[in-house]
């Protein structure tokens, strides 16, 4: 439905996206790209107006209407090259039943034609595809000819902009409804796309998701806007696996700006794996995978661990974990459970300022023969124990230390705890909600105004963290 009948349903969030290369996987055949580098005049001058048209030397209408206009096929001819070879994104069909389900718009806007894009979805998702909003340019035939007939038809524009179709103009009027009605809930608004005709819509929405690697990341880093970047399957499945120079199989997950691990069961067997400047805030989310046992999380904002995340890479002996943002030697907690951790690095994190830090992660994780790079001395094995008992019967110090958690709390995990030799009453710790921060912790649920709170407090609550305005907690033997 277009604006306004959209918002007739209340939606909490409104999804709109690009369909060339953002539905469609990146080594499918997109609309214009693909009929234009089979029977238009090739790829190479089609990815020279794509650069023109990025660094504003050429409007995309222009470029746009130059791709077209070399393709000369019957347009029957065109439907059919596209059908035979399209393929959609995997995921896509789930997602837009998801949406259905809850509510949630799926909005196309392409600046292929709509008799194309639709037929492509309705082919590909079913005759559900039939609801999906498309906002696209049109397909005309030209003055006495027909679609059938080599140079038969041409593109119409949607709009007069210099883009042909100016996205922004879709998106735009769903911003001043609100703004002109401050009373009303507002919906979350989302845009995906990865090329030069999703320029203007860039900095239209509350959160913009962009394909690494494409287009739209060179403008939106040129332009300073802000791009969320998804760890997906088919990043995962292009980026480089090498043998390092210790002839283990490492992938390559460097600089991609990726806020959360996910997907890694398409990475298939790796020895070592290397996150090094991202935005990773939890070391959670592996599958089980035996084989890994070099972690590179450098330079990301780790600021927790999964408790039971010994569980998925039992074998892990490297952790580098230098520049993050661990703020509490109970935060490192969770590696304790790894047998076979022998280097692991914490150097430029906020825990290393604290008392007793190297003692501390000596005597917590034994099995550390580096810390920081330094070689542990049994001198300093021998403090450690003076300092904090065994574990069995921890000192007074180690016990208080074990209490003091950056407001987060441990779900125990049976099959960690028994492999460990942690007994029902040892002294593991763990943080109670009074009935009045349950009650508070409700509210905010409740009071959510946007898809951004719902996703915080979702995963502040599954790592077990209390969300902002949770109040104060009681720690409990």
């Amino acid at each position: 439905m277009p604006y306004p009948q959209t918002l007739k349903e209340n939606p909490k969030i409104i999804f709109f996206t690009d369909f060339d290369g953002t539905i469609t996987l990146k080594d499918s055949m997109a609309t214009g790209r693909k009929s234009t580098d089979n029977l238009g005049f090739g790829e190479k001058q089609r990815k020279q107006g794509n650069l023109d048209t990025l660094n504003n030397k050429v409007t995309f209408r222009d470029s746009f209407w130059e791709m077209m206009e070399s393709v000369k096929a019957p347009f029957p001819e065109c439907i059919r090259l596209l059908c035979e070879n399209i393929k959609l994104d995997p995921y896509f069909k789930d997602f837009y039943l998801w949406s259905k389900t809850n509510n949630v718009p799926v909005i196309v806007l392409s600046s292929g034609m709509n008799p194309i894009i639709r037929s492509l979805l309705v082919h590909l998702v079913g005759p559900e595809a039939n609801d999906i909003e498309i906002v696209s340019n049109e397909v005309v035939v030209k003055p006495g000819k027909t679609l059938d007939q080599e140079d038969g038809w041409q593109l119409k524009y949607h709009d007069d902009s210099g883009f042909g179709h100016d996205k922004s103009l879709t998106i735009r009027p769903y911003a001043k409804h609100f703004t002109a009605r401050p009373d009303e809930p507002r919906p979350t608004m989302l845009y995906a796309g990865d090329g030069v005709s999703d320029l203007s819509a860039a900095r239209e929405t509350d959160l913009l998701f962009a394909k690494k690697g494409h287009d739209l990341i060179t403008y939106c880093e040129r332009e300073d806007v802000p791009v969320t970047m998804r760890l997906t399957a088919e990043l995962i499945q292009s980026s480089l696996s090498y043998l390092n120079p210790l002839k283990e199989r490492e992938l390559d997950l460097r600089g991609h700006k990726i806020p959360t691990i996910e997907n890694l069961g398409v990475a298939k067997d790796q020895d070592a794996i290397d996150f090094t400047d991202n935005d990773i805030t939890t070391i959670s989310n592996f599958p089980l995978s035996p084989r890994l046992r070099t972690l590179l999380l450098a330079r990301n904002r780790v600021n927790s661990i999964q408790p039971t995340l010994a569980n998925s890479i039992p074998n892990l002996t490297t952790l580098v974990l230098t520049s993050n943002n661990v703020a509490e030697l109970a935060d490192l907690d969770p590696l304790r459970n790894f047998p076979r951790l022998t280097h692991l690095s914490l150097l430029e994190n906020p825990v290393t300022r604290k008392e007793h830090y190297r003692n501390w992660m000596i005597w917590r994780c034994p099995t550390i023969r580096f810390l920081d790079y330094q070689k542990v001395k049994d001198v300093e094995r021998n403090k450690a124990t003076e300092l904090f008992g065994t574990f069995s019967e921890p000192s007074a110090l180690a016990s208080k230390i074990m209490g003091i958690k950056s407001r987060t709390f441990d779900i125990p995990d049976v099959s960690t705890s028994a492999s460990n030799g942690v007994q029902a009453n040892g002294k593991d710790y763990r943080v109670k909600l009074t009935e009045t921060e349950k009650k508070r912790l409700e509210a905010l649920i409740r009071n959510a105004k946007s898809l951004q709170d719902i996703t915080r407090l979702e995963k502040e609550i599954n790592e077990g963290r209390i969300p902002s305005g949770g109040g104060d907690v009681e720690m409990e033997d």
